[in-house]
């Protein structure tokens, strides 16, 4: 592979929000530039006018920036400016199109939708492929004019060479080969003159000085198309590589629309960009070595010939493998910029990061260990409702009267003292306690939890519990 001079590209439509298969697409061709010094564009591709979301451009470029994904050519970059938006480029659109024209690589055609639709069904019911049987591809060309000057409605389509066959080397998978006649001439303009995505897209990646792109396999297909497109109008062709699709459990390609977990919504879970990235580098690639890497390690490491040809299932347990790797990793400070002042003072955070940092999933649990450890009341699981109301009220008001009058909160002092008070040991004493204290049966060590919580805020949550295992009983 050429790897001077290396362009890559992520082009996304600004029609929702980005979810793991498309950021892992936009990773790939990032590390791909980087890997080689080149250089990263970040496209829009808005032709879709109705369906662009301007929130959705938005959150496109916040999701990107937060995974570390910035791009060197596209919106807000410091280089120089370039047409990043497919709606600012239609006169090179028209260009393409008319060069195609002049040339006959295209041609009119005036085929109704109830013709198209009926060819597709004897199609169908013959066992053949679904394509286009170039019947207006035989229409004089002046012919075609002077209907199209009359009014006529026309798509434009471009014409495939008759017999010939397109091979390239793909990235990924090898050498590639299409028989043209397979395919059928595909439009590559609408009857009301918006361009196919077919069209824009090759345009802009020969125009853009895009060298290399990674996408989906569901594009393999267009991409002899797009070859003889670009060769039709004499412009260079990029390098093409086709990974397999990231997939649900049941074999489904990942997708904004069955509720794909997008890059928003894991931050506002607390999840870390080092996690989200390290997962998605290894989805689908072999590349990456067992431990968490930096962004700068993958591209290192980077080589589109590890990719796999194969569809590759989106898994939440190894996402939450690398949370919790990343998480293991972070700095102390990064977890005290995200513990919200509301119940944690400023002078016991600390302390408080270090007694709770074994127990986070997500940056997200420190606000929920936060109200469990300082706030007056936690919200409670069944389970500790369960082990609350059923023990004896008596057990909460030793233990109430224990932790008013002990002198050493040492554990090793305390849990003796707290056994003889209230006659318990083992589980029948730690369960009613740390289910009262923090409304969870699990967390930091309960010795630490106790001397960690604020007096009031013990005394507080013992009375509720003896208030509700009192509440329970028989003859309450």
């Amino acid at each position: 592979m050429t790897t001077t001079s290396v362009k890559t590209r992520f082009a996304p439509s600004p029609t929702g929000l980005l979810h793991a298969g498309n950021l892992r697409t936009a990773l790939f061709n990032a590390l791909m530039a980087w890997r080689h010094d080149g250089t990263f564009l970040l496209r829009i591709e808005d032709s879709d006018t109705e369906r662009t979301d301007p929130h959705a451009l938005e959150a496109i470029q916040a999701d990107l920036h937060w995974l570390g994904l910035h791009w060197d050519e596209g919106p807000g970059a410091a280089s120089p400016p370039v047409q990043w938006q497919q709606s600012a480029r239609a006169a090179d659109y028209s260009r393409a199109v008319a060069g195609l024209l002049e040339t006959g690589a295209a041609y009119p055609c005036f085929c109704s939708a109830e013709r198209l639709a009926a060819l597709r069904d004897q199609q169908r019911a013959a066992g053949a492929p679904i394509r286009y049987d170039g019947c207006c591809a035989r229409i004089d060309a002046a012919d075609a004019r002077q209907r199209q000057a009359a009014g006529e409605p026309a798509v434009i389509r471009l014409r495939l060479p008759d017999g010939d066959t397109v091979a390239f080397e793909d990235l990924v998978r090898g050498h590639q080969s299409f028989a043209l006649d397979a395919l059928g001439d595909p439009v590559v303009q609408r009857a009301d003159g918006r361009v196919s995505f077919l069209l824009a897209n090759a345009i802009d990646d020969a125009l853009m000085g895009v060298t290399h792109v990674l996408r989906g396999e569901d594009h393999l297909s267009n991409t002899p198309r797009q070859l003889v497109l670009l060769n039709a109008l004499d412009l260079p062709t990029p390098q093409y590589g086709h990974v397999g699709l990231v997939v649900e459990d049941d074999g489904a390609p990942l997708s904004k629309r069955t509720g794909a977990p997008g890059v928003g919504e894991l931050r506002r879970a607390g999840y870390l960009p080092e996690a989200v990235v390290n997962y998605l580098a290894r989805l689908g690639n072999s590349g990456p070595g067992d431990g968490l890497e930096t962004l700068d390690t993958l591209a290192a490491r980077f080589e589109p010939e590890r990719l796999g040809r194969g569809p590759a299932r989106y898994d939440a347990a190894q996402l939450d493998h690398w949370q919790a790797e990343a998480m293991a990793t972070l700095p102390e400070a990064r977890l005290l910029e995200a513990v919200e002042p509301a119940w944690v003072p400023a002078e016991k955070r600390a302390d408080f990061v270090r007694l709770v940092r074994a127990n986070l999933k997500t940056l997200g649990d420190l606000q929920d260990w936060a109200e469990r450890l300082c706030a007056p009341a936690p919200a409670f699981t069944e389970a500790a409702t369960a082990a609350v109301t059923g023990a004896d009220p008596e057990f909460f008001r030793a233990a109430i009267q224990t932790l008013e009058t002990a002198d050493d909160m040492d554990w090793a002092v305390l849990r003796p003292a707290l056994e003889s008070a209230t006659g318990c040991r083992g589980g029948q004493l730690m369960k009613p306690l740390r289910f009262a204290l923090t409304g969870l049966g699990y967390g930091p060590g309960l010795g630490d939890v106790i001397a960690f919580m604020p007096a009031d805020i013990r005394r507080t949550r013992l009375n509720k519990a003896a208030e509700q295992a009192a509440g329970a009983q028989p003859n309450a």
